[in-house]
Protein backbone atom coordinates (compact mmCIF):
# COMPACT_ATOMS: atom_id res chain seq x y z
CA UNK A 1 0.00 0.00 0.00
CA UNK A 2 1.28 3.47 -0.91
CA UNK A 3 -0.07 7.01 -0.75
CA UNK A 4 -0.84 8.47 -4.22
CA UNK A 5 -1.69 12.14 -3.75
CA UNK A 6 -5.28 12.15 -2.48
CA UNK A 7 -5.90 8.35 -2.56
CA UNK A 8 -4.36 5.13 -1.32
CA UNK A 9 -2.95 2.69 -3.86
CA UNK A 10 -3.02 -1.06 -3.32
CA UNK A 11 -0.95 -3.46 -5.44
CA UNK A 12 -2.84 -6.74 -5.94
CA UNK A 13 -1.56 -7.91 -9.31
CA UNK A 14 1.03 -10.30 -7.86
CA UNK A 15 -1.47 -11.98 -5.49
CA UNK A 16 -4.65 -11.65 -7.55
CA UNK A 17 -5.25 -15.38 -7.75
CA UNK A 18 -4.54 -15.98 -4.05
CA UNK A 19 -7.28 -13.55 -3.00
CA UNK A 20 -9.85 -15.22 -5.25
CA UNK A 21 -9.91 -12.58 -7.98
CA UNK A 22 -11.62 -9.20 -7.80
CA UNK A 23 -14.52 -10.53 -5.74
CA UNK A 24 -12.17 -11.79 -3.01
CA UNK A 25 -10.20 -8.53 -2.92
CA UNK A 26 -13.36 -6.42 -2.61
CA UNK A 27 -14.77 -8.69 0.09
CA UNK A 28 -11.60 -8.34 2.15
CA UNK A 29 -11.57 -4.56 1.65
CA UNK A 30 -15.17 -4.27 2.83
CA UNK A 31 -14.38 -6.28 5.96
CA UNK A 32 -11.27 -4.22 6.77
CA UNK A 33 -13.04 -0.90 6.24
CA UNK A 34 -16.00 -1.94 8.38
CA UNK A 35 -13.67 -3.13 11.16
CA UNK A 36 -11.80 0.19 11.24
CA UNK A 37 -14.79 2.48 10.86
CA UNK A 38 -16.00 4.49 13.84
CA UNK A 39 -19.74 3.93 14.50
CA UNK A 40 -21.65 7.11 13.72
CA UNK A 41 -18.48 8.85 12.60
CA UNK A 42 -19.98 10.29 9.43
CA UNK A 43 -17.12 9.29 7.15
CA UNK A 44 -17.75 9.57 3.39
CA UNK A 45 -18.68 6.38 1.58
CA UNK A 46 -15.50 4.73 0.19
CA UNK A 47 -15.10 4.32 -3.57
CA UNK A 48 -12.50 2.55 -5.67
CA UNK A 49 -11.07 2.51 -9.16
CA UNK A 50 -8.58 0.22 -10.83
CA UNK A 51 -6.14 0.24 -13.70
CA UNK A 52 -3.13 -1.61 -15.08
CA UNK A 53 -0.81 0.81 -13.24
CA UNK A 54 -1.08 2.95 -10.13
CA UNK A 55 -1.14 6.21 -12.10
CA UNK A 56 -3.77 4.80 -14.45
CA UNK A 57 -6.00 3.83 -11.50
CA UNK A 58 -5.51 7.29 -9.98
CA UNK A 59 -6.39 8.93 -13.34
CA UNK A 60 -9.60 6.91 -13.65
CA UNK A 61 -10.52 7.84 -10.10
CA UNK A 62 -10.01 11.54 -10.93
CA UNK A 63 -11.99 11.13 -14.13
CA UNK A 64 -15.03 9.97 -12.16
CA UNK A 65 -14.79 6.31 -13.21
CA UNK A 66 -15.36 5.13 -9.62
CA UNK A 67 -17.37 2.35 -8.06
CA UNK A 68 -18.85 2.43 -4.50
CA UNK A 69 -17.18 -0.12 -2.24
CA UNK A 70 -20.54 -1.09 -0.72
CA UNK A 71 -22.01 -1.97 -4.12
CA UNK A 72 -23.21 -5.48 -4.69
CA UNK A 73 -21.49 -5.88 -8.03
CA UNK A 74 -17.92 -7.07 -8.38
CA UNK A 75 -17.40 -6.45 -12.05
CA UNK A 76 -15.16 -3.75 -13.49
CA UNK A 77 -17.18 -0.84 -14.91
CA UNK A 78 -16.94 -0.06 -18.59
CA UNK A 79 -14.05 2.37 -18.92
CA UNK A 80 -12.66 4.03 -22.04
CA UNK A 81 -9.07 3.31 -23.07
CA UNK A 82 -6.33 5.07 -21.18
CA UNK A 83 -5.38 7.21 -24.18
CA UNK A 84 -8.84 8.81 -24.02
CA UNK A 85 -8.42 10.07 -20.44
CA UNK A 86 -8.25 13.87 -20.06
CA UNK A 87 -4.85 15.40 -19.39
CA UNK A 88 -5.82 16.90 -16.01
CA UNK A 89 -6.03 13.35 -14.59
CA UNK A 90 -2.24 12.98 -15.01
CA UNK A 91 -0.53 14.69 -12.09
CA UNK A 92 2.60 15.71 -13.99
CA UNK A 93 0.49 17.36 -16.73
CA UNK A 94 -1.68 19.50 -14.43
CA UNK A 95 0.64 22.56 -14.43
CA UNK A 96 0.66 22.56 -18.25
CA UNK A 97 -3.05 21.87 -18.91
CA UNK A 98 -3.95 25.49 -19.86
CA UNK A 99 -1.12 25.73 -22.42
CA UNK A 100 -1.80 22.25 -23.80
CA UNK A 101 -5.53 23.02 -24.12
CA UNK A 102 -4.83 26.15 -26.20
CA UNK A 103 -2.74 23.92 -28.48
CA UNK A 104 -5.70 21.55 -28.88
CA UNK A 105 -4.21 18.79 -26.66
CA UNK A 106 -6.86 17.41 -24.30
CA UNK A 107 -6.21 13.67 -23.88
CA UNK A 108 -3.33 11.35 -23.20
CA UNK A 109 -3.44 10.19 -26.81
CA UNK A 110 -2.99 13.74 -28.11
CA UNK A 111 0.08 14.20 -25.96
CA UNK A 112 1.53 10.84 -26.89
CA UNK A 113 1.33 11.60 -30.66
CA UNK A 114 3.57 14.67 -30.29
CA UNK A 115 7.32 14.37 -31.01
CA UNK A 116 9.02 13.32 -27.78
CA UNK A 117 12.05 15.56 -28.28
CA UNK A 118 9.89 18.65 -28.64
CA UNK A 119 7.74 17.77 -25.60
CA UNK A 120 10.83 17.16 -23.48
CA UNK A 121 12.41 20.41 -24.60
CA UNK A 122 9.29 22.51 -23.92
CA UNK A 123 7.70 20.87 -20.85
CA UNK A 124 10.48 18.66 -19.46
CA UNK A 125 11.25 14.96 -19.17
CA UNK A 126 9.06 14.37 -16.05
CA UNK A 127 5.91 14.79 -18.14
CA UNK A 128 6.94 12.07 -20.60
CA UNK A 129 8.15 9.80 -17.79
CA UNK A 130 4.80 10.10 -15.97
CA UNK A 131 2.92 9.29 -19.16
CA UNK A 132 5.10 6.24 -19.81
CA UNK A 133 4.63 5.03 -16.22
CA UNK A 134 0.87 5.45 -16.43
CA UNK A 135 0.76 3.43 -19.67
CA UNK A 136 3.02 0.72 -18.25
CA UNK A 137 5.99 1.49 -20.53
CA UNK A 138 8.29 2.45 -17.62
CA UNK A 139 8.47 1.03 -14.09
CA UNK A 140 6.81 2.91 -11.25
CA UNK A 141 8.45 3.65 -7.90
CA UNK A 142 6.41 4.32 -4.77
CA UNK A 143 7.10 4.92 -1.10
CA UNK A 144 5.30 1.83 0.14
CA UNK A 145 3.80 1.99 3.57
CA UNK A 146 5.90 0.03 6.11
CA UNK A 147 5.21 -0.97 9.67
CA UNK A 148 7.05 1.08 12.33
CA UNK A 149 9.95 -0.62 14.17
CA UNK A 150 8.02 -0.41 17.45
CA UNK A 151 4.38 -0.41 18.43
CA UNK A 152 3.02 2.66 20.22
CA UNK A 153 -0.69 3.50 20.10
CA UNK A 154 -2.89 5.73 22.25
CA UNK A 155 -6.67 5.41 22.47
CA UNK A 156 -8.71 8.38 23.63
CA UNK A 157 -11.59 7.20 25.78
CA UNK A 158 -15.12 8.47 24.98
CA UNK A 159 -15.51 9.56 28.60
CA UNK A 160 -13.54 9.37 31.83
CA UNK A 161 -13.48 5.93 33.48
CA UNK A 162 -12.87 5.50 37.19
CA UNK A 163 -12.58 1.70 37.46
CA UNK A 164 -9.93 -0.68 36.14
CA UNK A 165 -12.39 -3.29 34.76
CA UNK A 166 -13.94 -0.59 32.59
CA UNK A 167 -10.60 -0.21 30.79
CA UNK A 168 -10.58 -3.80 29.54
CA UNK A 169 -12.72 -3.29 26.37
CA UNK A 170 -10.42 -0.47 25.27
CA UNK A 171 -7.35 -2.54 26.19
CA UNK A 172 -8.65 -5.35 23.97
CA UNK A 173 -8.85 -2.96 21.00
CA UNK A 174 -5.23 -1.91 21.52
CA UNK A 175 -4.08 -5.52 21.90
CA UNK A 176 -5.85 -6.46 18.65
CA UNK A 177 -3.94 -3.66 16.90
CA UNK A 178 -0.72 -4.98 18.46
CA UNK A 179 -1.46 -8.45 17.13
CA UNK A 180 -1.96 -7.00 13.64
CA UNK A 181 1.45 -5.33 13.99
CA UNK A 182 3.21 -8.49 15.21
CA UNK A 183 1.90 -10.97 12.64
CA UNK A 184 3.32 -9.42 9.43
CA UNK A 185 6.70 -8.97 11.13
CA UNK A 186 6.68 -12.52 12.54
CA UNK A 187 7.53 -11.16 15.97
CA UNK A 188 6.41 -12.11 19.44
CA UNK A 189 6.08 -9.68 22.31
CA UNK A 190 8.21 -10.11 25.43
CA UNK A 191 7.37 -6.96 27.38
CA UNK A 192 4.57 -4.38 27.12
CA UNK A 193 4.02 -1.05 28.81
CA UNK A 194 0.52 0.08 29.70
CA UNK A 195 0.06 3.76 30.47
CA UNK A 196 -3.01 5.83 31.12
CA UNK A 197 -3.62 9.56 31.51
CA UNK A 198 -5.68 10.80 34.43
CA UNK A 199 -8.12 13.65 34.33
CA UNK A 200 -6.01 16.79 34.76
CA UNK A 201 -8.82 18.48 36.67
CA UNK A 202 -8.39 16.08 39.58
CA UNK A 203 -5.68 16.22 42.22
CA UNK A 204 -3.08 13.50 41.86
CA UNK A 205 -0.59 12.16 39.32
CA UNK A 206 -1.20 12.80 35.64
CA UNK A 207 0.02 9.38 34.47
CA UNK A 208 -0.14 5.79 35.69
CA UNK A 209 0.59 2.35 34.36
CA UNK A 210 2.60 -0.84 34.65
CA UNK A 211 4.82 -3.15 32.61
CA UNK A 212 3.71 -6.62 31.54
CA UNK A 213 6.32 -9.28 30.75
CA UNK A 214 6.04 -12.76 29.24
CA UNK A 215 8.36 -15.73 29.63
CA UNK A 216 8.55 -16.33 25.88
CA UNK A 217 7.59 -14.45 22.70
CA UNK A 218 3.84 -14.60 22.09
CA UNK A 219 1.21 -13.27 19.71
CA UNK A 220 -1.80 -14.65 21.58
CA UNK A 221 -4.44 -11.96 22.08
CA UNK A 222 -6.31 -14.01 24.70
CA UNK A 223 -3.15 -14.62 26.72
CA UNK A 224 -2.10 -10.96 26.74
CA UNK A 225 -5.63 -9.84 27.60
CA UNK A 226 -5.77 -12.33 30.46
CA UNK A 227 -2.47 -11.05 31.89
CA UNK A 228 -3.65 -7.46 31.49
CA UNK A 229 -6.86 -8.26 33.37
CA UNK A 230 -4.90 -9.83 36.23
CA UNK A 231 -2.67 -6.76 36.52
CA UNK A 232 -5.52 -4.26 36.27
CA UNK A 233 -7.39 -5.89 39.15
CA UNK A 234 -4.43 -5.04 41.38
CA UNK A 235 -3.89 -1.51 40.04
CA UNK A 236 -5.72 1.25 41.94
CA UNK A 237 -6.64 4.29 39.86
CA UNK A 238 -5.64 7.60 41.44
CA UNK A 239 -8.16 9.52 39.29
CA UNK A 240 -10.51 8.90 36.35
CA UNK A 241 -8.73 7.81 33.16
CA UNK A 242 -9.23 9.74 29.91
CA UNK A 243 -6.69 7.99 27.59
CA UNK A 244 -5.03 4.57 27.37
CA UNK A 245 -1.67 3.91 25.73
CA UNK A 246 0.04 0.64 24.76
CA UNK A 247 3.68 0.36 23.65
CA UNK A 248 6.18 -2.46 23.19
CA UNK A 249 9.27 -2.65 25.39
CA UNK A 250 10.81 -5.81 23.94
CA UNK A 251 9.92 -8.22 21.16
CA UNK A 252 11.72 -11.14 19.52
CA UNK A 253 11.38 -13.46 16.51
CA UNK A 254 8.33 -15.67 16.93
CA UNK A 255 8.09 -19.34 15.93
CA UNK A 256 4.68 -21.07 16.17
CA UNK A 257 4.45 -23.85 18.72
CA UNK A 258 4.44 -27.36 17.29
CA UNK A 259 1.66 -29.75 18.26
CA UNK A 260 2.37 -31.91 21.30
CA UNK A 261 0.73 -35.33 20.98
CA UNK A 262 1.57 -36.12 24.62
CA UNK A 263 -0.36 -33.13 25.96
CA UNK A 264 -3.78 -34.05 27.33
CA UNK A 265 -6.62 -31.73 26.31
CA UNK A 266 -9.01 -30.75 29.14
CA UNK A 267 -12.38 -32.51 29.23
CA UNK A 268 -14.32 -29.27 28.74
CA UNK A 269 -12.65 -28.73 25.35
CA UNK A 270 -10.70 -25.63 26.39
CA UNK A 271 -7.14 -24.98 25.28
CA UNK A 272 -4.28 -26.52 27.23
CA UNK A 273 -2.31 -24.12 29.40
CA UNK A 274 1.44 -24.23 28.90
CA UNK A 275 3.88 -24.04 31.79
CA UNK A 276 5.08 -20.56 30.73
CA UNK A 277 1.49 -19.24 30.58
CA UNK A 278 0.72 -20.71 34.00
CA UNK A 279 3.82 -19.05 35.46
CA UNK A 280 2.91 -15.69 33.94
CA UNK A 281 -0.68 -15.92 35.16
CA UNK A 282 0.37 -16.79 38.71
CA UNK A 283 2.95 -13.99 38.67
CA UNK A 284 0.36 -11.47 37.54
CA UNK A 285 -2.13 -12.68 40.17
CA UNK A 286 0.19 -13.20 43.17
CA UNK A 287 2.99 -10.76 42.38
CA UNK A 288 6.43 -11.20 40.84
CA UNK A 289 8.10 -11.97 44.19
CA UNK A 290 5.77 -14.90 44.91
CA UNK A 291 7.35 -17.14 42.24
CA UNK A 292 10.90 -18.43 41.97
CA UNK A 293 12.69 -20.88 39.73
CA UNK A 294 16.05 -22.61 39.48
CA UNK A 295 18.39 -20.97 36.99
CA UNK A 296 21.67 -22.63 35.82
CA UNK A 297 24.70 -20.52 36.71
CA UNK A 298 28.23 -20.79 35.34
CA UNK A 299 30.45 -21.56 38.33
CA UNK A 300 33.24 -24.03 39.14
CA UNK A 301 31.70 -25.02 42.46
CA UNK A 302 28.98 -27.63 42.24
CA UNK A 303 27.01 -26.04 45.09
CA UNK A 304 26.82 -22.77 43.11
CA UNK A 305 26.00 -24.12 39.63
CA UNK A 306 22.36 -23.08 39.99
CA UNK A 307 20.51 -20.49 41.98
CA UNK A 308 16.97 -19.46 42.82
CA UNK A 309 15.78 -16.38 40.90
CA UNK A 310 12.48 -14.82 39.91
CA UNK A 311 11.06 -15.50 36.42
CA UNK A 312 11.38 -11.80 35.54
CA UNK A 313 15.11 -11.89 36.38
CA UNK A 314 15.59 -14.80 33.96
CA UNK A 315 13.92 -12.91 31.11
CA UNK A 316 15.78 -9.65 31.84
CA UNK A 317 19.14 -11.43 32.05
CA UNK A 318 18.50 -13.21 28.74
CA UNK A 319 17.58 -9.92 27.03
CA UNK A 320 20.83 -8.32 28.18
CA UNK A 321 23.05 -11.24 27.13
CA UNK A 322 21.45 -12.41 23.90
CA UNK A 323 19.94 -9.19 22.53
CA UNK A 324 16.26 -8.62 21.86
CA UNK A 325 16.42 -9.24 18.11
CA UNK A 326 18.07 -12.67 18.47
CA UNK A 327 16.46 -14.07 21.61
CA UNK A 328 15.38 -17.69 21.24
CA UNK A 329 16.08 -19.20 24.69
CA UNK A 330 16.60 -17.89 28.19
CA UNK A 331 18.46 -20.91 29.59
CA UNK A 332 22.23 -21.00 29.84
CA UNK A 333 24.16 -24.21 30.50
CA UNK A 334 26.62 -24.26 33.39
CA UNK A 335 30.28 -24.77 32.78
CA UNK A 336 30.17 -28.35 33.99
CA UNK A 337 27.47 -29.34 31.48
CA UNK A 338 29.93 -29.13 28.62
CA UNK A 339 33.09 -30.10 30.52
CA UNK A 340 35.45 -31.76 28.00
CA UNK A 341 36.91 -33.92 30.80
CA UNK A 342 33.61 -35.74 31.15
CA UNK A 343 33.15 -34.87 34.83
CA UNK A 344 30.19 -36.45 36.60
CA UNK A 345 28.22 -34.00 38.73
CA UNK A 346 25.91 -35.26 41.50
CA UNK A 347 22.17 -34.83 41.55
CA UNK A 348 22.08 -33.53 45.12
CA UNK A 349 24.79 -31.50 46.88
CA UNK A 350 25.04 -31.31 50.66
CA UNK A 351 24.90 -27.76 52.11
CA UNK A 352 27.99 -28.54 54.23
CA UNK A 353 30.45 -31.36 53.33
CA UNK A 354 30.22 -34.22 55.83
CA UNK A 355 33.48 -35.71 57.20
CA UNK A 356 33.92 -39.43 56.56
CA UNK A 357 35.55 -42.04 58.71
CA UNK A 358 38.63 -43.81 57.37
CA UNK A 359 39.42 -47.47 58.01
CA UNK A 360 42.42 -49.21 56.55
CA UNK A 361 43.12 -46.08 54.44
CA UNK A 362 39.65 -46.33 52.85
CA UNK A 363 36.77 -43.85 53.40
CA UNK A 364 33.58 -45.35 54.81
CA UNK A 365 29.92 -44.38 54.62
CA UNK A 366 27.50 -47.20 55.44
CA UNK A 367 30.37 -49.48 54.54
CA UNK A 368 33.73 -49.14 52.84
CA UNK A 369 33.58 -47.02 49.68
CA UNK A 370 34.69 -48.30 46.29
CA UNK A 371 36.26 -45.50 44.20
CA UNK A 372 34.96 -45.68 40.63
CA UNK A 373 35.87 -42.43 38.86
CA UNK A 374 38.55 -39.90 39.74
CA UNK A 375 40.41 -38.09 40.94
CA UNK A 376 39.27 -34.73 39.58
CA UNK A 377 41.32 -31.98 41.23
CA UNK A 378 39.68 -28.62 41.92
CA UNK A 379 41.57 -25.58 43.23
CA UNK A 380 39.56 -23.38 45.62
CA UNK A 381 41.81 -20.44 46.43
CA UNK A 382 41.72 -18.75 43.00
CA UNK A 383 37.94 -18.78 42.55
CA UNK A 384 36.50 -15.25 42.71
CA UNK A 385 33.92 -14.85 45.45
CA UNK A 386 34.49 -18.37 46.82
CA UNK A 387 33.35 -18.89 50.39
CA UNK A 388 35.77 -20.14 52.99
CA UNK A 389 36.58 -23.82 52.68
CA UNK A 390 35.88 -26.24 55.55
CA UNK A 391 38.65 -26.63 58.09
CA UNK A 392 40.32 -30.03 58.27
CA UNK A 393 42.54 -29.38 61.28
CA UNK A 394 43.61 -26.52 63.52
CA UNK A 395 43.09 -23.47 61.32
CA UNK A 396 44.08 -25.30 58.13
CA UNK A 397 41.84 -24.80 55.12
CA UNK A 398 41.18 -27.25 52.31
CA UNK A 399 42.79 -25.44 49.38
CA UNK A 400 42.79 -28.39 46.98
CA UNK A 401 40.16 -31.10 46.58
CA UNK A 402 40.39 -34.40 44.72
CA UNK A 403 36.85 -35.49 43.84
CA UNK A 404 35.81 -39.12 43.27
CA UNK A 405 32.65 -40.97 42.32
CA UNK A 406 32.34 -43.78 44.86
CA UNK A 407 29.93 -46.64 45.52
CA UNK A 408 28.64 -47.28 49.02
CA UNK A 409 27.18 -50.72 49.91
CA UNK A 410 24.24 -49.07 51.68
CA UNK A 411 23.87 -45.60 50.07
CA UNK A 412 24.66 -46.17 46.38
CA UNK A 413 26.70 -43.71 44.31
CA UNK A 414 28.27 -40.83 46.21
CA UNK A 415 30.38 -37.79 45.35
CA UNK A 416 33.30 -37.56 47.77
CA UNK A 417 36.55 -35.64 47.87
CA UNK A 418 39.92 -35.98 49.53
CA UNK A 419 42.04 -33.14 50.85
CA UNK A 420 45.68 -33.83 49.97
CA UNK A 421 48.26 -34.49 51.24
CA UNK A 422 46.51 -35.94 54.30
CA UNK A 423 43.83 -38.59 54.49
CA UNK A 424 40.83 -36.36 55.19
CA UNK A 425 37.69 -37.44 53.28
CA UNK A 426 34.34 -35.64 52.92
CA UNK A 427 30.95 -36.52 51.47
CA UNK A 428 29.74 -33.69 49.22
CA UNK A 429 26.98 -35.09 46.99
CA UNK A 430 24.62 -37.97 46.24
CA UNK A 431 23.66 -39.40 42.85
CA UNK A 432 19.95 -40.15 42.47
Amino acid sequence: MARLDEVWGLEVGCTWRLWGGLAGVLSRLRAEVRAGAVPGGGEPAPVWAMGPTALAALARWRAGQRVPLWGSGTGVPDTPPLLELPLHTLGAARPHVPVLARLGLRTWGHLRRLPRAGVARRWGEPLLLALDQALGLSPETHAWRCLPPGFDLTRELPHALDSAPALLPHAEVLLAALQDWLRPRRRGVLALRWQWAHDARRDGPLLGGFELRTAQPTQSLDHLLRLTREHLTRQPLAAPVVALRLSTVAHAPWVPDSADWLQVRPADGSQCLSWAELTERLGARLGATALTRWQPHSDHRAEHMQRVVSPEFVADNALQKSGIDHLFSVNHCPAGASDPTGSLWPTWVLPVPQPLAVRDHRPCFQGALQLLVGPQRLELTQWPGASSAPCVSDGEEARVRDYFVARSPGAGLLWVYRVPPGAHWFLHGVFA
